[in-house]
């Protein structure tokens, strides 16, 4: 079901700049379906650790490798050995025998999610585990809270959790129209839903639903120009009473990012931000195994080569440099 949208009031001065933006490209879901992970109702029951795994000789066939928000970074991401227990598969409570056992300690808890009540889940599956042809595929993702864009590629290996988001390619016209049929309903009644569809044909046949377009995706969603769009309109996380965030986090989750402009380039300029991408993504892996100064070098590395993927795509949209310094400005701002 498409959710309701209803972004903030862009500031005044800011309009121009975000209109421009907005004209330069095409809305990200013309091009991908955008949605949230695996929704468990008790997280600490259904993601384990190997050694749970281990005590408790839980069968292998029942479990999928599973990423949070927080295993998720710009241009990388880092699975920190936990695993799902995924039970949407067929004959699961007579398949894994040991994993009901174990998931029967926790049966108290795990009858009193409301999915057991209003949708009449089994007390052990989880609540909304989505199909597996939804994680077994190329994607993106992104933590569903962060102070910045923190986009990154997956292959298809991993499943996700409900704090993450996760954007890939849409599977054929009929999943197309059935997503917008529903946003037209709740959101924009006038929306043409021929011309929408129409168009993300004619799009994904011209780019191609391949790993360089989904790179070529990733490097737009994480320059500045789609944070300082994003960030002008997208609901910031608040807490209640006096003591708020040290620092400015905001919510990367649909319906918001749906609506974020791409703008598709020629063939030779996404080739071109590909080849940056790829660049950034093979320095980041360092990451994970470098720490101290030798960590802080690949950072500032890391940081003159986003530096330069942010000027290709202030290109893509024909942005200027008294623009460019706006954005850079509001976007150190609000991190």
């Amino acid at each position: 079901m498409a959710m309701l949208f209803r972004p903030r009031a862009v500031p005044k001065k800011y309009t121009k700049v975000h209109e421009k933006i907005r004209t330069r490209g095409v809305r990200l879901d013309v091009l991908c379906n955008v949605y949230r992970g695996i929704w468990t109702g008790v997280l600490h029951i259904f993601v384990v650790t190997n050694e749970i795994v281990e005590e408790y000789d839980l069968e292998w066939d029942a479990l999928k490798p599973i990423l949070r928000g927080k295993d998720i970074g710009p241009f990388r991401y880092k699975w920190n050995e936990r695993w799902v227990i995924y039970t949407n598969q067929d004959n699961f409570y007579e398949r894994f025998p040991n994993v009901i056992r174990y998931l029967e300690k926790y049966k108290m808890i795990l009858e009193r999610r409301g999915a057991v009540w209003v949708y009449r889940r089994q007390w052990w599956e989880l609540e909304d585990p989505l199909s597996p042809e939804m994680f077994e595929i190329e994607k993106i993702m992104s933590p569903y809270i962060s102070r910045f864009n923190a986009f990154t590629y997956e292959e298809g290996k991993y499943y996700a959790m409900d704090s993450t988001s996760i954007i890939r390619f849409w599977f054929n016209e009929n999943e197309t129209r059935d997503y917008i049929t529903k946003w037209r309903e709740v959101n924009e009644q006038n929306l043409d839903a021929n011309e929408f569809i129409n168009l993300s044909l004619e799009l994904l046949k011209d780019m191609g639903k391949d790993t360089n377009s989904l790179l070529y995706i990733l490097g737009i969603l994480n320059s500045e120009v789609v944070e300082f769009y994003y960030k002008l309109y997208a609901q910031r996380v608040t807490k209640r009473g006096t003591r708020q965030p040290v620092r400015k986090y905001y919510l990367y989750v649909p319906p918001h990012l749906n609506v974020i402009p791409i703008a598709v380039g020629t063939m030779e300029e996404r080739a071109d931000i590909v080849r940056r991408v790829n660049a950034i993504r093979n320095i980041a892996l360092k990451l994970d195994y470098t720490e101290g100064n030798e960590k802080e070098k690949v950072e500032e590395e890391i940081t003159f080569m986003v530096a330069d993927l942010n000027e290709a795509v202030y290109d893509l949209y024909e942005l200027d440099e008294s623009e460019r310094a706006m954005i850079q400005s509001y976007v150190l701002r609000k991190r």
